[in-house]
């Protein structure tokens, strides 16, 4: 896995296919059957690059909570294009990832071709401020294997659960404890972030994904990302709960591929 160095630290990322760019930003969060299915899907078309965010995988850690803002999880995604000389790519987001994205469709404009928000959020409602600081009371109280059921039972739905139940079990049984210090400044980091002055500046092609079973950031945050952002494309989806680059593999792989096939070449 290559290395480049950006603000902060060492980031370790990989590309596969051929095409134009997309750089995949998601959070650290999987399941049974994690994003792979879906970047495979992507590859086929693109060329699709993955990256570990700095305090994740083989990157270094974040050097400090601030590190872990979504202008600075920004600069490590333009630090990766920088490194692979690339101009302008599109940011396929999720969960986390989408306010990453949208602070670097804000703020470098130029290097952003086209943007794919699944999972999303607007800004630190009551409901996600009740959800989340859930999660960090969880992740303190609770052991790792707890706390490994306590996640995957509020990101992805039942039946998804139900089909996969031998795969959960495994990552239970395998958890290990986290750094709940650490856990909780990248929760209160996407706490922090309003992503509603921003939306309307939002100048390149942008397609946005919702679920109407996602616990964590609900459907009424994609809805009003969409109607907010100009020109945004919305997918709504009936079942697959928050995890949707996994639920929804290939499937939604193949939506996003041919929206980013309409767009110009980034």
């Amino acid at each position: 896995m290559p290395i480049t160095k950006v603000s902060g630290g060492d980031v370790h990322y990989e590309c596969h296919g051929q095409g134009a760019p997309v750089v995949m930003v998601l959070p650290s969060s999987s399941g049974p059957v994690g994003p792979g299915p879906f970047a495979d899907t992507l590859a086929e078309r693109f060329m699709v690059i993955r990256y570990d965010p700095l305090g994740s995988g083989r990157s270094s850690p974040a050097p400090s909570p601030r590190a872990v803002s979504m202008a600075a999880r920004a600069r490590e995604v333009i630090g990766v294009l920088d490194a692979l000389a690339i101009k302008r790519a599109y940011l396929c987001c999720h969960s986390t990832g989408c306010g990453i994205g949208l602070a670097a469709a804000a703020g470098n404009p130029e290097r952003i071709g086209g943007l794919v928000l699944i999972s999303p959020w607007t800004h630190a409602d009551g409901h996600l401020t009740v959800i989340q600081n859930l999660r960090i009371a969880a992740v303190h109280a609770l052991g790792p294997r707890e706390y490994e059921r306590f996640n995957a039972n509020l990101l992805f739905p039942p039946a998804y659960r139900r089909r996969h139940e031998a795969g959960f079990d495994r990552l239970a049984e395998t958890a290990k404890q986290q750094d709940a210090e650490r856990f909780a400044d990248r929760l209160i980091a996407i706490l922090a972030f309003d992503a509603r002055p921003i939306l309307p500046t939002i100048a390149c092609p942008t397609l946005v994904v919702t679920d109407v079973d996602d616990q964590l950031m609900p459907v009424w945050f994609g809805r009003d990302m969409a109607r907010d952002i100009p020109g945004a494309a919305l997918i709504e989806l009936a079942d697959g709960g928050h995890m949707l680059p996994e639920t929804h593999g290939r499937e939604l792989a193949a939506r996003v591929a041919d929206f980013l096939g309409r767009i110009e070449p980034a």
